[in-house]
C-alpha cells in the first residue's frame, strides 16, 4: 500500500470513528490491542510447532592395539512415535605423560556406530590400531533425541 493511500484509508477510518463517537486515542489503543493479539497468535503457534532435544553422552578409552565398544541408551528411546533419534562419536586423544606417546587419532578405526537393541540404544564400537607404548584416545558417544510437540 502506498503512503498517500494509506493516508486517506487512515484519515477516512478516523472520520468514521469521529462520527460514530470513538476518540483517535480509543482507536490507537484498539490497533495497539489487535497487534498484540496477532503477535501472541504467533508466538503460540511457533511454540506449538516446536520439538525437545534430549541428549544422553557417553565415554571410553581405548588402550592401544585393542577394540572397545560402548551403548548408550536414547533419552525417552520409543516413548513417542514422532520423534527422531540420532547418534554421533568423538575420537580425541587423552593426556598422556612422558612414559607415553602421543596418539595417532588417524589411526583409531570406528567399526561400528548405529542403533540396536531394536532402536532404543545408539552403540558404537572402535578400534585403536596406535602401537604399545602409545597413551589411549578417548571416545565420547552422544545419544540424541528430537521429540516434536505435541507428544503423538
Amino acid at each position: 500500500m502506498s503512503g498517500a493511500l494509506a493516508f486517506h484509508v487512515a484519515r477516512s477510518l478516523l472520520g468514521s470513528c469521529r462520527r460514530m463517537g470513538i476518540s483517535a486515542l480509543r482507536l490507537r489503543w484498539a490497533g495497539v490491542a489487535a497487534i498484540a493479539a496477532g503477535a501472541l497468535l504467533a508466538a503460540s503457534a511457533a511454540i506449538a510447532a516446536s520439538s525437545v532435544t534430549k541428549h544422553f553422552i557417553g565415554f571410553f578409552k581405548v588402550p592401544a592395539g585393542q577394540t572397545r565398544m560402548l551403548s548408550i541408551p536414547y533419552p525417552d528411546a520409543l516413548e513417542y512415535g514422532n520423534a527422531t533419534y540420532s547418534g554421533r562419536d568423538i575420537v580425541r586423544a587423552v593426556k598422556f605423560g612422558p612414559k607415553l606417546r602421543a596418539p595417532d587419532l588417524t589411526k583409531v578405526r570406528i567399526l561400528y556406530a548405529g542403533s540396536v537393541q531394536g532402536g532404543s540404544s545408539f552403540e558404537v564400537r572402535a578400534h585403536n590400531a596406535n602401537a604399545a607404548g602409545t597413551a589411549a584416545v578417548r571416545v565420547e558417544v552422544i545419544a540424541t533425541t528430537v521429540e516434536q510437540l505435541p507428544h503423538s
